[in-house]
C-alpha cells in the first residue's frame, strides 16, 4: 500500500509545480520600438517578469502605452510552454517630426505660434497633441482679436518622418465692429444698453472697435446685470459676431426680456435672535411695490449676515425662500445662527522671516474673546499697513462646539527693504534727487539678516534744486512688547527759498502709546536752526544760529474703516508744541494744532471733508520765519501758489502769520480699486496773525491720486483755479506732490 502512495504524491506534487509554473511570465519582449527606450516601456507597465499572467493586466498596459501618443499601433501575443508565459508587446512607433512649416501668418511670428502649438521637430508625430496646439494658437487669434482666423494642416510622409504644414487664413487680421445691434430690447433703449457694454464701434481715429471674443462675454453678462438689476430677472441674452467684409464684423445682441418683477412682503423666520425690526433696517431692497433689484437682493442677505457675523455667529447661514405672486417676488428670509463662536487658539502660518509675535500683535482677536468678522477684518488690515506679506487669509478652524482656532496664514513678500535710487518733484521742492534705504520689517536683535522684528529704520538723502536733506530714522512700534512706539531720529534740513535759506541740524526721540483707536504720544526735540541769504529786510534780525528744545504732545482718536484708503469715518489730529521756557533754548513759544479728517460715502462716490487750523502763541516779531504758518496748495488751499496766503510786510515780502486756517472739500472717485483715484474740490482758508473769518480765499479744482502700496506718501496732481486771487497772481495753479524710485 506504501508503494502505490508514495509515487502518487509525488506525481500530485510534480503536477502543482508545473500547473504553478505554467501561469507565470518567464520573458517579456519588445518589437518594433527604434525610438523610445526599453526602459522607458518597462517603466510603464505593471505586467513584470515573474508576475502572474493575466490577460487583463496586460491589455490595461497596453492601454497606458497608446496613451503616451508614442506609438501608432500597440499589440501584443504570448506563448504559453511548460515552464511558463512568454509574451512580446508589438509596437508601431509615429514617425518623428522633420519640420514645422507655416503659411499665412501675419499676426504672430512664428517662434510664438511654435510657443503655442508645444509641439517642436524632433517630437513623436501626435495627432491628438496636433489638434490641441491648433486650438491654443485658435484661442491666442481670438485673444488677439482675430476671430474668424481659420486654422488648418497637412501630414506629409518624408522617408521615416513627417512634416507638418500649419495653414492659417487670419481674414483680414484684427476684427473692427463696423456695427452693434440690440434684438428684443423693448424696455431699454439701445443708447442704454450701450453703456452696459466695453465695445465701441470703429469710429477712426478715437475708436478702433477692435472685437474681443472675452470682453463679449463680459458684455454680454453686463447687459444681464443691468437687466435683473432692473426686475427682469428671468432675461435670456445671446451674442452673435456675424462677418461683414475683411475684418468688419457686426455683433448682435438677441434679448429675451422675460417678465418684469417688483418686489413683495418680508419675513423673518428661524432662530432669529435679533427683533425682525432690526433686521428690517439693514436691508436695501425693503419698499413693497419697488421695481425688485437682483443685486440690492444680495446685499440684503450680505447686511444680514454682517448682524450675526459682528456678534460672534460666524457659522450663521441665511437662506431667501423667494414665492412669486403675479409679478410681486415675496420673500422670506430663513435665519439659522448656530452658536457663538469663541476663539481658542491664534495659529500664525505661511511665515518665514517675520515673528511669530510681530504678526499676533497686530490680531484684534486674543483667545477666549467672541471671534467676530469685524474683529477678523481689522486684524486683516493691520496686518495689511505692515506692507510685509503678499497674501492675507484670517479664518476660524472649527474645533468643538462653541470654539475655533483663529488661524492667519500669510505669504511673504519677496522683499520687506527699500533700496530707492530715484528722484520727485513737488510743487514746494522742485526737484529732488532722492537716495534712500528703508526696512520695514527690520530686528536689530537679529544679526546679521537683522529681519523680521517688525522695527523700521530708515537712511535717507535728498539732494535737490532747492533743498538737502539728510535724516536717519528708527522705531520700534512694540516698546518692551506692549503697544508702546519708541524712535529716535537724527537729521539736516537745508532748504533754500527764494528770500532765505534755512538750515536745521538736531534730533528727537519719540515715545507714543496706542489703543483701539486713541493714541497720545510725545516728542522730545532739540535742533540748531541757521537762518542765512535774507533778503527781507523785515526779518534780517533773525538771522543766524538759534537754538529750538521742544516737547511736542500728540493726541490722535481713529475711527477709519481702512487706514489706507478710507472711505468711512473720522480722524481727529491733535498737536501741541512747546518750545523754550522751563526748556531753555533760543526760541519761546505754543504752538496748538489740529486736524480732522471726515470721509462718507455716495455711491461709488467718497464725501471727503478735511479741516485744518494752527495757533502760535507769541508776537508774531518774536518768531523766527521758519516757525510760522504759510499757507496755498497741497494742504492748505489749492489754486493759489506755495507759500502766498500770507501776511505781507510794508515791502510786500510774504512774511508767514501767526494764525492758519484750511477747509477742504472733496468728492473722490476710484478710477482703478484703490490705487489710482480722481478728485473734484474746493478749499477755502487764509493764513493772517489774528483768527479773520472775513478775508477767506477760495478755490476749486480737480486731480488724481496715486496710491502705491509700498509706499507711504501719494502721488498727487492737482490743477485749482482760484476764485479771490490778487491782481497780478495767475488765476489757476498746477499743483504736484510726488516721488519715485527706478
Amino acid at each position: 500500500m506504501r508503494k502505490i502512495i508514495i509515487p502518487l504524491l509525488l506525481f500530485l506534487l510534480s503536477f502543482s509545480v508545473y500547473s504553478f509554473s505554467q501561469s507565470y511570465i518567464r520573458e517579456i519582449k519588445l518589437s518594433g520600438n527604434k525610438n523610445v527606450s526599453e526602459e522607458k516601456i518597462f517603466s510603464l507597465i505593471k505586467t513584470k517578469i515573474g508576475s502572474e499572467f493575466s490577460e487583463e493586466g496586460i491589455r490595461n498596459d497596453i492601454k497606458v502605452i497608446s496613451q503616451t501618443g508614442y506609438f501608432k499601433n500597440v499589440g501584443y501575443e504570448y506563448e504559453q510552454k511548460e515552464d511558463g508565459v512568454y509574451l512580446k508587446i508589438l509596437l508601431e512607433e509615429n514617425p518623428s517630426i522633420r519640420e514645422i512649416y507655416f503659411s499665412g501668418n501675419r499676426v504672430f511670428k512664428k517662434k510664438k505660434l511654435l510657443e503655442f502649438l508645444g509641439i517642436n521637430k524632433g517630437d513623436v508625430f501626435n495627432e491628438v497633441k496636433l489638434k490641441e496646439g491648433i486650438e491654443q494658437i485658435r484661442q491666442n487669434y481670438i485673444k488677439k482679436g482675430v476671430n474668424l482666423a481659420e486654422i488648418s494642416y497637412e501630414i506629409k510622409q518624408v522617408d521615416e518622418k513627417v512634416d507638418i504644414h500649419i495653414k492659417i487664413d487670419e481674414k483680414g487680421g484684427r476684427n473692427c465692429i463696423g456695427e452693434i445691434v440690440f434684438k428684443g430690447n423693448k424696455s431699454f433703449s439701445n443708447k442704454e444698453l450701450s453703456k452696459c457694454i466695453k465695445h465701441k464701434r470703429r469710429k477712426m481715429p478715437i475708436f478702433r472697435g477692435t472685437f474681443k471674443q472675452d470682453v463679449l462675454e463680459k458684455d454680454i453678462e453686463s447687459i444681464k446685470k443691468f437687466y435683473k438689476k432692473n426686475g427682469f430677472l428671468d432675461v435670456q441674452i445671446e451674442g452673435k459676431i456675424i462677418p461683414v467684409r475683411h475684418s468688419l464684423i457686426k455683433i448682435e445682441f438677441d434679448i429675451k426680456e422675460g417678465e418684469k418683477y417688483f418686489l413683495g412682503d418680508i419675513d423673518f423666520q428661524g432662530n432669529l435672535i435679533f427683533d425682525k425690526n432690526k433686521l428690517f433696517s439693514a436691508l436695501t431692497l425693503k419698499n413693497k411695490g419697488e421695481v425688485f433689484n437682483e443685486e440690492k437682493a444680495q446685499e440684503n442677505i450680505r447686511n444680514i449676515l454682517d448682524i450675526y457675523y459682528n456678534k460672534g455667529y460666524i457659522k450663521a447661514s441665511v437662506t431667501p425662500i423667494p414665492t412669486i405672486q403675479d409679478k410681486y417676488i415675496n420673500i422670506t428670509y430663513y435665519i439659522e445662527p448656530e452658536n457663538v463662536y469663541h476663539a481658542e487658539e491664534i495659529k500664525v502660518k505661511g511665515n518665514t522671516k517675520t515673528k511669530d509675535k510681530v504678526i499676533r500683535r497686530e490680531v484684534e482677536i486674543y483667545p477666549g474673546d467672541i471671534i467676530t468678522a469685524k474683529k477678523i477684518k481689522e486684524s486683516w488690515e493691520n496686518l495689511r499697513a505692515l506692507n510685509y506679506f503678499d497674501e492675507i487669509n484670517i479664518f476660524p478652524e472649527f474645533t468643538e462646539k462653541e470654539s475655533a482656532n483663529v488661524v492667519v496664514d500669510v505669504k511673504e513678500r519677496e522683499r520687506t527693504g527699500i533700496f530707492m535710487l530715484g528722484g520727485g518733484y513737488s510743487s514746494v521742492d522742485n526737484v529732488v534727487g532722492v537716495i534712500s534705504i528703508q526696512q520695514n520689517n527690520f530686528d536689530i536683535t537679529n544679526p546679521p539678516h537683522f529681519i523680521g522684528g517688525g522695527q523700521r529704520i530708515s537712511l535717507t538723502t535728498e539732494i535737490g534744486t532747492e533743498a538737502e536733506n539728510f535724516t536717519l530714522s528708527f522705531t520700534e512700534p512694540y516698546f518692551l512688547d506692549k503697544p508702546i512706539w519708541f524712535g529716535p531720529d537724527i537729521y539736516r534740513l537745508t532748504h533754500e527759498w527764494d528770500d532765505y535759506t534755512i538750515e536745521r541740524t538736531g534730533g528727537d526721540l519719540r515715545i507714543g502709546r496706542r489703543w483701539e483707536k486713541f493714541s497720545f504720544g510725545a516728542k522730545f526735540l532739540s535742533e540748531k536752526n541757521d537762518l542765512s541769504d535774507v533778503d527781507i529786510p523785515s526779518i534780517r534780525y533773525q538771522e543766524g544760529d538759534l537754538t529750538k528744545n521742544s516737547i511736542n504732545f500728540s493726541f490722535v482718536y481713529n475711527n477709519f474703516d481702512s487706514k489706507s484708503s478710507p472711505t468711512i469715518g473720522d480722524k481727529l489730529d491733535l498737536e501741541v508744541e512747546y518750545a523754550g521756557g522751563i526748556l531753555n533754548g533760543d526760541i519761546d513759544f505754543i504752538k496748538p494744532t489740529i486736524e480732522n479728517n471726515y470721509y462718507h460715502p455716495l455711491g461709488r462716490w467718497t464725501f471727503h471733508s478735511r479741516t485744518y487750523a494752527g495757533w502760535l502763541s507769541e508776537d508774531i516779531e518774536d518768531i523766527p520765519i521758519y516757525e510760522r504758518f504759510f499757507g496755498g496748495g497741497i494742504g492748505t488751499v489749492r489754486g493759489y501758489d506755495e507759500r502766498t496766503l500770507s501776511p505781507k510786510d510794508a515791502q510786500g515780502y510774504y512774511v508767514g502769520g501767526k494764525t492758519l486756517f484750511a477747509q477742504n472739500l472733496e468728492m473722490i472717485y476710484p478710477l482703478y480699486k484703490d490705487m489710482l483715484k480722481g478728485v473734484l474740490f474746493f478749499d477755502i482758508g487764509n493764513v493772517s496773525n489774528k483768527w479773520d473769518f472775513s478775508e477767506l480765499k477760495k478755490g476749486v479744482g480737480a486731480g488724481i491720486k496715486v496710491i502705491i502700496p509700498f509706499f507711504n506718501a501719494p502721488i498727487e496732481v492737482y490743477y485749482g483755479y482760484a476764485l479771490d486771487e490778487e491782481p497780478g497772481e495767475d488765476k489757476g495753479q498746477l499743483h504736484i506732490g510726488m516721488s519715485f524710485g527706478f
